[in-house]
């Protein structure tokens, strides 16, 4: 199949492209810039010369059967005027024009890859049929782009869209995330704090470009949503002994559940008053301490197979983060 992907300079693009070349596909990678170093079978372009009609490499361009569409302004935990404006511009604005681009080419598949801000927390497990979030910038940005994904394919029959939400994602080039986790217990740094029995879902790199293969085949009529995680939910503390234990690192430090209490207004009022990031503050205990499971359970009953386990998905970005420290 012949495919389009949007973003392919960003850590899961690269890697989408690699996999769908392996596994058969070709087509172009789009970005501000244009991708480099992309396998055989596909080419790079910048946005604007393939969304713009008259400059469109338009012979090239005729046998695409699907977008792929990963472009992103990225969550940030504080953002600026000048931030939420991306949110707009890029999220909901650029993923509109994508859509448009779909429609007058005839392309008739469109996955879009969301995120699990979308969804308004809740307590418990948080099914693809939870409502849209509504109060923070970014969450707003991608319901809405979700949104005008499902207007487009309610619009003709003739077309299918799927919008996948992955959990926080992890692999072999991901600084963010559970990249700072791995590289706290390698530097062998508290981890924890308390008993560390918080669960949340993530999902290692392989299977997400995995998923994105599969939602490309997907032909119904209309839009479908998947959740995208992990098939196993560790605590944190068994996530932090199953790194340390692939790692060959010393067991996992935690800090006292009531001493982070008593730190975390102390990291406030450092971060309010010199402007810089300090480890533990009130809202980044609260992320610790909530519970994000986000059940991949539709995925596997539409026929779904993960390509790793969450042991093996750690393995691998664990040999990529010691490479790091070399």
């Amino acid at each position: 199949m012949k495919l389009l992907v949007t973003g392919a300079r960003g850590f899961v693009g690269r890697r989408l492209c690699e996999w769908l070349a392996a596994h058969g596909h070709e087509g172009f990678g789009t970005g501000r810039e244009p991708p480099h170093d992309l396998p055989t079978g596909w080419r790079g372009a910048t946005r604007r010369s393939v969304l713009e009609p008259v400059e469109a490499p338009q012979a090239a361009l005729a046998d695409v059967m699907a977008v792929v569409h990963l472009e992103v302004k990225q969550h940030v935990p504080r953002p600026t005027r000048a931030d939420i404006d991306d949110f707009t511009a890029v999220n909901v604005g650029g993923t509109r024009a994508w859509l448009d681009w779909a429609s007058r080419r005839g392309v008739g598949r469109f996955v879009f890859l969301s995120s699990i801000k979308a969804v308004a927390a809740e307590d418990g497990p948080m099914t693809e049929a939870g409502p849209p979030e509504l109060t923070t910038p970014y969450g707003r940005s991608k319901a809405e782009a979700e949104a005008a994904v499902r207007e487009w394919a309610a619009a003709d029959s003739s077309r299918s869209a799927v919008i996948l939400r992955p959990a926080p994602v992890y692999g072999p080039g991901n600084e963010a995330n559970l990249a700072a986790f791995v590289q706290q217990i390698l530097a062998s740094k508290p981890c924890l704090i308390g008993r560390g029995e918080t669960r949340k879902s993530i999902v290692a790199l392989d299977n997400l470009c995995a998923a994105i293969e599969f939602a490309t085949a997907r032909t119904a009529s209309g839009g479908e949503v998947f959740n995208v995680s992990d098939r196993e939910t560790p605590s944190l503390e068994e996530l932090a002994a199953m790194i340390a234990e692939l790692a060959g690192a010393p067991p996992p430090k935690r800090i006292p559940a009531w001493l982070a209490t008593l730190a975390a207004p102390v990291g406030d009022a450092i971060e309010a008053t010199t402007g810089r990031e300090f480890p533990l503050t009130t809202a980044r205990l609260r992320a610790i301490r909530e519970t994000t499971v986000f059940p991949c359970e539709k995925l596997v009953a539409a026929g779904f197979v993960h390509p790793q386990t969450t042991r093996e998905g750690l393995t691998e970005m664990i040999a990529w983060a010691k490479s790091q420290r070399a």
